[in-house]
């Protein structure tokens, strides 16, 4: 590789060998420049999808979590419609339907707080984590696409050098054949 500066930007620019005479051929920088820009974006892929494994562990985390208040607020509500049916006998001293009463309200209570708990969690942590998810999943499609619009760029490019390439070797070629026939020379 060879540095050529020019004012204070610096171009990177390859030297190749001619199969032909023992010329170098300067490829255009633009060559390193894709394959450096197409490394980057394979690292950024790569990130994006290590993201989207993150984010996908965290909605994971969050959906047990849900599904945990979940499980919470139906142990809650099973055991106040269990109490609502044991109720249906009436106590023999009033003492006991208050503490019925009161252990009914406590239960109430607890079911309230357990379904207020879980549709909170539903509504913040697992909606967000959620859209964390969706956005990195965005971000590994967006970074896919960059990556292979420019392994495309770089085909290209390949291709077309690899094309001048031919076509030097062709002339080179052709000269040394031309060069090489004998000649009359004029006048003669």
């Amino acid at each position: 590789m060879r540095y050529f500066l020019a004012g204070t930007c610096a171009t990177i620019a390859q030297t190749v060998s001619s199969p032909v005479a023992g010329r170098n051929v300067t490829l255009a920088p633009m060559a390193s420049n894709l394959a450096a820009l197409l490394s980057l974006r394979r690292s950024a892929e790569e990130e994006a999808v290590k993201a989207l494994g993150a984010a996908t562990v965290s909605r994971l985390r969050a959906e047990k979590e849900q599904q945990q208040l979940d499980s919470a607020a139906g142990r809650a509500r099973q055991a106040l419609q269990q109490e609502t049916k044991c109720r249906a006998t009436a106590p023999a001293v009033a003492a006991d339907g208050l503490q019925r009463e009161r252990y009914r309200q406590r239960l109430t209570a607890a079911l309230a707080r357990t379904a207020k708990k879980a549709s909170l969690h539903r509504r913040g942590p697992l909606d967000q984590a959620r859209i964390a998810e969706s956005a990195a999943a965005a971000r590994v499609r967006q970074a896919t696409e960059e990556r292979l619009a420019i392994e495309k760029l770089k085909a290209r490019q390949d291709a077309e050098n690899d094309r001048q390439s031919e076509r030097r070797v062709e002339d080179a070629v052709g000269d040394l054949v031309h060069s090489s026939h004998a000649r009359r020379k004029p006048g003669a």
